[in-house]
């Protein structure tokens, strides 16, 4: 229904804010942002490697520095939503947005965090803001995440509009049709959903969420082969955990047979 998620800061970066401090001096606002954008970047890069509470160390010494910075403030929001912190995450987000109401790229995953909590009516807000934003770049990623939104409220048809106005603009992105195929799976428009869920394969064949809706599918329909031939292929790939031991079980099913 995304998500970038940078080391230990110098002393060459440090030292100058300490010597300083000790000679009785004030740090210049150049050069506390120039050091907030050093830790910035750092930070950024430990989440993208994964070290989220690494990043986050980093970022909250740049928020000290530059805590005005609408970026910032982003920064912090995702990875405190990606901790699970929600409510610092939307702290930061309202802040970001504070700064800089024009923001569509917080917009949006501020929408992410609203999902998240199930509160899907003000993630269909977020989205919305974003998207009528025209200088949003990636709208798709605000219109699939729309869709999500009306999926989980029950409200399939506003889905399926969302997500053919996000293929519309990104016609290979593979998420989207992935999503797609399953409220089509849902509503029960079975060739639909095949159609999508190939065409997520299609465009993202490292995507192996469309394997396993595809394998079960074709194992509702009968077509025993087809699920057969898609579960091994989500199995040669899958890592441990739930998805893998359904598929395993699924494929056990069919080759018992």
């Amino acid at each position: 229904m995304s998500i970038r998620t940078i080391t230990i800061i110098g002393i060459f970066i440090l030292s100058p804010i300490l010597l300083l401090g000790c000679a009785g001096s004030s740090v210049t606002t150049t050069d506390a942002k120039s050091n907030a954008r050093a830790l910035e970047d750092m930070g950024i890069s430990q989440v993208r490697q994964g070290n989220l509470r690494g990043g986050l160390e980093n970022l909250l010494k740049a928020i000290e520095l530059d805590p005005k910075n609408p970026d910032l403030n982003h920064e912090l929001a995702l990875v405190y939503r990606d901790l699970e912190e929600y409510d610092l995450s939307l702290r930061h987000f309202k802040k970001a947005l504070s700064l800089r109401p024009k923001f569509p790229d917080a917009q949006n995953n501020l929408g992410t965090l609203y999902l998240l909590m199930k509160q899907w009516d003000l993630a269909i807000e977020s989205f919305q803001s974003a998207i009528d934003n025209i200088l949003y770049q990636t709208p798709e990623l605000a219109y699939n995440n729309m869709g999500l939104a009306y999926y989980h409220k029950g409200l399939y048809e506003k889905a399926i509009e969302c997500y053919q106005k996000a293929l519309a603009a990104s016609p290979g992105y593979s998420v989207c049709h992935a999503n797609l195929g399953l409220v089509y799976e849902t509503l029960k428009r079975d060739e639909d959903a095949i159609d999508s869920y190939n065409k997520a394969i299609k465009y993202g064949p490292g995507n192996l969420s469309p394997y396993l809706r595809l394998g079960r599918l074709y194992y509702r329909l009968g077509k025993t082969s087809d699920a057969s031939t898609m579960l091994k292929k989500f199995l040669s790939v899958a890592e441990e955990g739930p998805d893998k031991e359904e598929a395993q079980k699924l494929l056990g099913t069919i080759e018992s047979r």
